[in-house]
């Protein structure tokens, strides 16, 4: 964030004073719980690092941070004349009625942007949330009980650079919440693809070192016939074996002409130990094979599947897939996809239609994000058409009507007119507990009055 923004933020916030709550940790922000003003947000992503106040502020986990802290006077002191660190000074008592006084540091400086805790000195290092060494950084380290030294950069703080009176007179903080939420809150696109493309090509790179040892464990078990031989040829020689025999010349009964086998022996095992050790492999081997062979034809099954997969997501499909998504019910969800109805309005925008309850389940309980819009006629039995939403923006008015009408087609209504359609976004949809497969409860929802239109209608009206 450039230097005069934030200036200008703690300008218009200068020498106000809160208590501390609670601090939290939250993926790239540290969260301070403040009354009565709510949430202060320190961004710390290394592609931009800035601080807000946010009074509706939703943590969605609660990491908590230096607990201690909590009750504590937070007066904000001000910004560095150098450079882009906001400082405030912390003053609570301690259980003896004694005063302990902080200063926070909060370095908004990209790509490692810190909140350093000085003690009361100002001048000691008490924590920080990045820790690390000269020989991490030989320009300075940041310790515990180490000086603290401020960074040093070729930076040059320029207050009076830049047009920001369009952003002042929107209120500094609210300018920033918003760029907090549009731009910071979720990855680039870019971003997001390389993310899925690193899961998806390591979950590739497992599949086919599985595949490699199914087919190691396959040329194992096609030597059934060769451990049968061995046991046989040893049944007759075992008084012959002597201690410390590498191996063995006898005779291969299985074999029309009777020919010779040379059968290597264990130096550590007795004649009868290397005799159960050829019946085992042999009743491993011939038990294994089929199942080997399947398991083989599965996981080759599953690297095309997946080499498919990313093949869309290389080509700038939108694939919804989570860090820690289980590989397999991801693919087994596209395989379902694809035998709906659907249709791509846009990069943005794409319908799908389910005609029966199992698919009704599956759009409204699998596919559907929190985002997405969800549509079904009131009163009639009909299909789930489901609206995604890739992009989070809100639909226009003409795409809520298509997808109204082609849930009152897809019902018992087919045939009416002004039949009524409710709708809502996925994030109000309810799957009670054992209800059968189709129903679903929703709130939050408006209606629209839809004339039934099917799919090669829509598309014939919107040229696609």
């Amino acid at each position: 964030m450039k230097y005069n923004i934030l200036a200008a933020w703690a300008k218009e916030n200068a020498a106000s004073q809160w208590t501390l709550e609670r601090i939290y940790l939250e993926n790239e922000s540290l969260v301070l719980w403040l009354k009565p003003r709510g949430a202060l947000v320190i961004v710390l992503s290394p592609r931009d690092s800035f601080i807000y106040f946010a009074s509706d502020y939703q943590l969605s986990s609660k990491s908590e941070l230096w607990g201690y802290l909590g009750g504590s006077k937070l007066l904000l002191e001000g910004i560095s004349d150098s450079d882009r660190i906001i400082r405030f000074k912390l003053s609570s008592k301690n259980i003896y009625g004694e005063r302990e006084e902080y200063s926070l540091l909060c370095e908004l400086m990209p790509p490692k942007p810190n909140v350093i805790l000085l003690r009361s000195d100002g001048q000691t290092v008490h924590d920080a949330l990045l820790k690390y060494s000269l020989s991490e950084n030989p320009n300075r380290m940041v310790l515990p009980n180490q000086p603290y030294f401020p960074p040093k950069t070729s930076f040059q703080a320029q207050t009076d650079s830049g047009d920001i009176s369009k952003i002042i007179a929107q209120g500094i903080n609210n300018y920033l919440a918003l760029w907090h939420r549009q731009l910071l809150s979720k990855p680039s696109e870019s971003q997001d693809s390389q993310a899925k493309l690193r899961i998806l090509n390591k979950e590739l790179k497992k599949l086919n070192k599985r595949l490699n040892s199914q087919k190691a464990d396959l040329q194992n078990a096609e030597q059934a016939d060769y451990y049968y031989a061995c046991a046989e040829a040893l049944k007759p020689d075992l008084a012959k074996i002597k201690p410390g025999q590498v191996s063995i010349r006898s005779v291969n009964y299985l074999s029309p002409g009777l020919e010779e086998i040379d059968i290597p022996l264990f130096t550590d095992k007795s004649p009868q130990q290397n005799l159960a050790y050829y019946i085992k492999k042999y009743k491993k081997a011939k038990s294994g094979l089929s199942i080997i062979r399947i398991n083989i034809q599965r996981t080759t099954e599953e690297i095309e599947a997946l080499k498919h997969l990313i093949a869309r997501v290389e080509a700038g499909e939108n694939i919804d897939l989570d860090r820690g998504a289980n590989i397999g019910s991801v693919q087994q969800k596209y395989k379902e996809q694809q035998r709906l109805l659907s249709l791509r309005i846009s990069e943005d925008w794409e319908i799908f239609i389910g005609r029966k309850a199992k698919e009704n389940d599956f759009i409204s309980t699998k596919l559907g994000k929190a985002q997405d819009w969800w549509f079904h006629s009131r009163i009639y039995h009909g299909a789930h058409v489901l609206l995604r939403n890739y992009k989070k923006k809100e639909p226009p008015a003409e795409l809520l009507e298509i997808c109204a009408n082609l849930a009152a087609w897809y019902s018992q209504a087919k045939f009416s007119v002004n039949v009524p359609v409710d709708y809502t976004q996925v994030r109000y949809l309810r799957k009670p507990k054992g209800s059968p497969a189709g129903y679903i409860s929703y709130t939050n929802f408006k209606s629209i009055f839809a004339n039934p239109k099917d799919l090669r209608t829509i598309k014939s009206e919107l040229g696609i």
